[in-house]
């Protein structure tokens, strides 16, 4: 065999090795990576190679998969997350496990075209699935608003429909002028409530920086990160107008020792654990409308 053809060979099985894991298996394989290819840069500045027509996406996190199906695309949908809701028109699909890890193989098996993550939720996957699985596509659905609505134009952009993602994009640009609270209230958003010490969620976690862009003050200002634990007296000393928690029952060891802030002492404590407040995605746009409402004492929950 001449140098050509062996350079020419190592090339083919190279190429061959770079798309396992990603794509149509069987029979027509060969054809699908054959076919034309597209450069699209996800939210971490990485170009991921995918084929012309999306065919088959697979998703990890419950707001992904309301993003592709809000894009027009729910029909591409070949796997979600086993924290998706098991009803609607997504209950037949595959349902993937994704904590504490994501399985390769299941993924293999679902042969995605387009695999969906979130860089904050799937972060210790990230590495692996890239290595493994070409169109691996990191989203940042949990971090910011901002980085919410750039996630919707990259994975409008990844399916082929931009101008789906600037509509998109273009609704919680509305919600952000337009749900609006007066007095500017302060509130401490707390993840974690039971067990102790809460904690609190930051301006780098989205509903922390829905409480800003609504025009209210979240008093866990200072948080390095998305979350983090912060003292009683902290919590005394600033104060919060409103206490709002994702999810659970508010401790009563925490309402006694938080006895002499004014939202114990009015009783301005709401649960918002459910899925609008708490997952990034389409609804958002709706979850800022409901907050301002809640926090200007028109309910909203």
């Amino acid at each position: 065999m001449s140098g050509a053809a062996c350079r020419a060979l190592a090339l083919g099985l190279a190429a061959a090795l770079g798309a396992v894991g990603c794509g149509h298996a069987g029979p027509g394989a060969t054809a699908d990576r054959a076919a034309p290819t597209r450069v699209v840069r996800d939210t971490e500045g990485v170009e991921v190679a995918l084929p012309q027509d999306v065919r088959r996406v697979v998703t990890t996190v419950p707001g992904l998969s309301a993003t592709v199906v809000a894009l027009g695309a729910g029909a591409t949908l070949v796997g979600v997350s086993d924290r998706d809701p098991e009803g609607g028109a997504l209950a037949a699909l595959p349902r993937l496990p994704v904590y504490p890890t994501i399985p390769a193989e299941r993924v293999a098996a679902l042969e995605p075209d387009l695999l969906l993550v979130d860089r904050v939720l799937s972060r210790g996957d990230v590495a692996a699935l890239r290595a493994r699985f070409p169109c691996t596509f990191v989203t940042d659905t949990s971090h910011t608003l901002d980085r919410l609505r750039e996630s919707f134009l990259r994975v409008a952009e990844a399916l082929g429909v931009p101008r789906r993602g600037e509509a998109l994009a273009g609704e919680l640009d509305a919600a952000r002028a337009q749900a609006r609270v007066a007095g500017r209230p302060r509130v401490l958003v707390l993840g974690q409530v039971d067990p102790p010490p809460p904690y609190a969620i930051g301006p780098k976690g989205l509903l922390g920086d829905m409480v800003v862009a609504v025009g209210a003050e979240n008093v866990a200002w200072d948080l390095p990160g998305p979350s983090g634990p912060l003292s009683s007296e902290l919590v005394v000393e600033r104060a919060p107008d409103w206490i709002l928690h994702t999810g659970g029952t508010f401790p009563d060891a925490l309402a006694r020792a938080w006895a002499s802030v004014p939202a114990v002492r009015a009783r301005r404590v709401a649960d918002v654990g459910g899925d609008l407040y708490m997952q990034g995605g389409p609804r958002t746009a709706e979850a800022l409308r409901r907050l301002a409402a809640l926090l200007s004492g028109e309910g909203g929950r």
